[in-house]
């Protein structure tokens, strides 16, 4: 029952997170012009952990959130390339009371952020905390929304963070945390999101059984115009992969899908 995706495009590798097998596996990715396809071989990451999302930096260090268990996991790039498919807990809800449920995981080098589908308005909808701890737990970590009671996906657009809540809205904050922003109230079971690495940011709606997107670089969160992408039944964690430059010395967007 394949759910959230993370794809490293510097190493060509896509993370496909399933909760039902709890593992996350690993797939090495051909991209050849337009074409998109893996070599047929299927790794597994990490075991024993109910994971519905997953997400990667650009060192290649792997995250991903155990919802049941109240944790934020990590595989270690160096890990990664030994096979070694025992993660290292980052954060655990045991010891922290940001940690409720967690659901959507993103990273950006320095910080993890990820949702929480639990007492959200308390424990926080929205929160940071860095990528290696360093002292306390609860001194590297801050919540930067409590707006929602469950959240879902989360993904970061240069100075933004994006993350959608259980039904109809998308909302915004700054990475540095401020007033929170709604984006949209019009869709009807947003889940993962993805931004392109230029303007534009993803949606996957459930409900609607489609893809949408807006702009993504604000100056200021506020609402905007969302446009139908394309079609998907129940489509769920997102991705986005961008092509080597063509002979015209354009670039192509990839965007794939689990549920």
């Amino acid at each position: 029952h394949p759910q959230g995706i993370a794809i490293d495009e510097k190493r060509k590798k896509l993370y496909v997170a399933d909760p039902d097998v709890q593992k996350i596996y690993s797939y090495q990715l051909e991209v050849k012009g337009d074409m998109l396809t893996t070599d047929g071989r299927q790794s597994i990451l990490a075991e024993n952990a109910e994971s519905r999302w997953v997400t990667v930096d650009g060192v290649g260090n792997v995250f991903f959130s155990d919802e049941p268990r109240n944790r934020i996991l990590k595989v270690s790039a160096e890990n990664v390339l030994r096979g070694v498919n025992t993660p290292e807990v980052v954060y655990s809800g045991g010891s922290l009371a940001e940690v409720s449920e967690p659901g959507g995981v993103a990273v950006d080098n320095f910080d993890v952020y990820w949702t929480n589908k639990r007492f959200g308005t308390q424990a926080g909808s929205l929160v940071r905390g860095r990528e290696v701890p360093k002292g306390p737990a609860q001194d590297t970590v801050s919540v930067l929304a409590k707006n929602s009671i469950k959240s879902y996906g989360v993904c970061i657009s240069l100075g933004n963070v994006f993350y959608t809540n259980y039904e109809k809205s998308v909302y915004g904050v700054k990475k540095t945390g401020g007033p929170v922003g709604e984006v949209t109230s019009s869709l009807k079971h947003p889940r993962g999101c993805a931004w392109d690495k230029d303007g534009t940011v993803y949606v996957a709606d459930r409900g609607a059984g489609a893809v949408y997107s807006f702009p993504g670089n604000m100056a200021e969160i506020t609402s905007a115009d969302v446009t139908k992408s394309f079609d998907y039944e129940d489509a769920f964690g997102l991705a986005v992969i961008v092509a080597e430059p063509t002979s015209t010395g354009l670039l192509s967007g990839i965007f794939d899908f689990f549920r």
